[in-house]
């Protein structure tokens, strides 16, 4: 009885969350990253920017000292809503850059769930790209949904986390 307890439990706490994490090709430590414009499929505003923030951070605490492109400065509400101007000036300004790798994805998913407990929910999708060739080196995507006390970004640290533990680092020696 007990053993099927302990698979029940184990069972309900997996079935927060999903993962697909290919393990990547090695990366050099001392290569060039960019974080480009995040595609925002979920429908909180700004949440794209958002996990552009964390996964910035979370590259740096893995050894990927990545630059993020230039925010686009307006007060058009248009532009704001409309992240095409946002896109092409990033394009600009990467088309000037010495980049090795280009990091960007989709956020599917960035709200609390609508109920008494209001459990956090979030969806990414990350993507590595050769500058040069312009192929895709490795992709993953990951979703959890997190308890009533957690915080949307404290989740989407926790996918973020776990979908960069896929990504192969080459340690400098």
């Amino acid at each position: 009885m007990k053993r099927i307890l302990l698979a029940a439990s184990i069972a309900g706490l997996s079935a927060c969350s999903s993962y697909q994490v290919p393990d990547s090709p090695v990366f050099a430590a001392n290569s060039s990253w960019v974080i480009m414009p995040m595609a925002n499929h979920s429908n909180t505003p700004m949440a794209a920017e958002k996990v552009e923030k964390i996964l910035n951070a979370q590259l740096y605490a893995k050894g990927i000292r990545a630059t993020i492109y230039p925010e686009l400065n307006t007060n058009d509400l248009a532009a704001i809503i409309d992240d095409s101007a946002k896109r092409k000036q990033a394009q600009a300004w990467l088309a000037s850059r010495p980049v090795d790798y280009i990091i960007t994805g989709s956020v599917e998913e960035w709200h609390y769930k609508s109920g008494l407990d209001g459990e956090p929910a979030v969806g990414i999708t990350l993507e590595i790209r050769s500058a040069k060739s312009k192929s895709t080196l490795w992709r993953a995507t990951g979703s959890r949904g997190g308890w009533g006390r957690e915080s949307v970004s404290g989740t989407g640290h926790i996918v973020i986390d776990e979908l960069l533990d896929g990504i192969n680092i080459e340690k400098l020696k």
